[in-house]
């Protein structure tokens, strides 16, 4: 494990590699008009939560990333928790605290010279719109055709790299390029928002101890010279890098993938990979090579029966741990009818230990979930996350996409469907930009509209309802 003191040794014995926005190794299928945006999946652990509009409601105004807010600032919490505090006064009381915390008062002032708090980390933390996304519409943009084939990509152009990592730590490398992929879209959306700013506004209106503690990171990495002011971008949450790492974890786990004496989860791929098996290998669920997170499975009909009917209801029986073999011998198979003993490991199936995981109670689908899934949780506490990066893997490893329905009559669209949809919108004459995936207020407001034409429920849902009717009237 990296301490700090470690950490600076090795990344300050040469000069500060300029990070590279667009790493070279990025899939040809992602330069073409990708940008520099919000980051995918932001997390709470290595990374930070989600800020993307919740699916099925039509998107509010969101702030400018770097916009400051207006004063004074208040705690996104209820009434009971809420204090106003005046940013000078939060910033008074981290800088009094900054020696206790490994910073220098002449460091903390040079670096929080020009801070500013965030608008758009205020009202993404008050919202956290991920856990009002659907599971199916969630599960449809993150695990698409097209993030398994740039995936596939990385796995080929850096088969080298994931080798040596594989070898070092132990841990398959389909995992780590799936977070890659779930997070920033294999680098091509690393984030808008200054990093420190993000960690001061969380700080100050959230107060919770670990965010002040990534105000000090933040103020170390800067002063270590590990990345630039300029170049220290990322989520609304503070994460940054390759694969979201947030600072106090960059000093724990980072890890120097590429040799070089320098950690940089910019600009190097190895880092950044090597980085997230280290988290996944020392967090308290360890990673175990060649066993997949979850499998899906079709219940009996008198074990399908004991779950909650309702869609509502997710079940996680984290405390019902039981062997394959077990479930097998309880009338559990493979989603497709094949024997729990049919699944590629690497060690005896009946071995392995899992629990089950039902995202949308009887309805849907349903798996037996590892203490690979564990440790997916431990680098992002979110359960769609986890289940986004499982589901990837397994379909990197060539393994077959889901085959239960998900309960709705209005499935979630791919990124791509999203595109042609607002193609569509556009050929009709909305105005809804450039026709990119990723379905904003203009998108919403279009398809809305378009809803009341076609007497639809007018709640600006971009699903597969609206798409399949404007296929229809081409």
């Amino acid at each position: 494990m990296l301490t700090s003191r470690h950490a600076r040794s090795s990344l300050t014995s040469r000069s500060p590699r300029r990070h590279r926005l667009i790493p070279r190794w990025l899939p040809a299928a992602l330069l073409a008009g990708a940008g520099i945006a919000g980051c995918a999946q932001p997390s709470t652990s290595a990374s930070a939560q989600a800020m993307a509009p919740a699916a099925g409601t039509p998107s509010t105004t969101v702030p400018s990333p770097n916009a400051p807010m207006a004063n004074p600032v208040s705690s996104p919490g209820g009434a009971a928790d809420q204090q106003d505090r005046d940013p000078a006064q939060c910033l008074a009381t981290l800088r009094a605290s900054a020696p206790a915390n490994g910073v220098s008062v002449a460091d903390f002032d040079l670096y929080t010279r020009d801070t500013r708090l965030l608008a758009v980390t205020v009202a993404a933390a008050k919202a956290q719109p991920e856990g009002q996304e659907t599971w199916w519409d969630y599960i449809a943009k993150t695990v698409d055709d097209q993030r398994v084939a740039d995936g596939k990509a990385v796995l080929a152009k850096s088969h080298d790299a994931l080798a040596a990592i594989d070898d070092r730590y132990k841990i398959d490398s389909e995992p780590l390029v799936a977070i890659f992929g779930i997070e920033t879209n294999y680098g091509s959306q690393l984030g808008k928002v200054d990093v420190l700013n993000a960690w001061l506004t969380r700080a100050c209106t959230e107060q919770k101890p670990l965010w002040v503690k990534n105000v000090y990171a933040s103020v170390r990495l800067l002063r270590d010279g590990t990345v630039t002011r300029d170049r220290f971008i990322g989520s609304w949450s503070g994460a940054f890098g390759m694969t979201q790492f947030i600072p106090t974890s960059f000093y724990e786990l980072a890890a120097d993938g590429d040799g070089d004496g320098r950690i940089d989860l910019y600009g190097s791929l190895p880092d950044a990979l090597a980085s997230t098996a280290n988290h996944l290998l020392k967090r308290k669920a360890t990673w175990t090579r060649g066993m997949p997170a979850v499998i899906e499975v079709r219940l009996p009909p008198a074990m399908a029966a004991t779950l909650p009917p309702s869609p509502d209801n997710e079940i996680m029986n984290r405390d019902d741990r039981r062997s394959l073999s077990q479930w097998s011998d309880a009338g559990v198979t493979r989603a497709d009818g094949t024997p729990l003993s049919t699944v590629p490991l690497s060690q005896p199936w009946a071995s392995v230990q899992a629990y089950l995981f039902a995202p949308t109670g009887a309805q849907g689908p349903a798996f037996l979930a590892t203490r690979n899934f564990d440790a997916i949780l431990h680098y992002n506490q979110s359960h769609k996350y986890a289940l986004a990066v499982s589901l990837l893997t397994n379909r990197l490893k060539d393994g077959p996409g889901l085959i239960a329905a998900w309960p709705t009559d209005d499935p979630g669209l791919s990124r791509a469907q999203i595109k042609e949809l607002q193609g569509l919108l556009a050929a009709r004459g909305y105005d809804i930009g450039t026709p990119d995936g990723i379905p904003g207020s203009k998108t919403r407001q279009a398809v809305a509209a378009e809803q009341q034409r076609l007497g639809l429920p007018q709640d600006g849902r971009v699903g597969y309802k609206i798409y399949s009717a404007l296929q229809s009237a081409k």
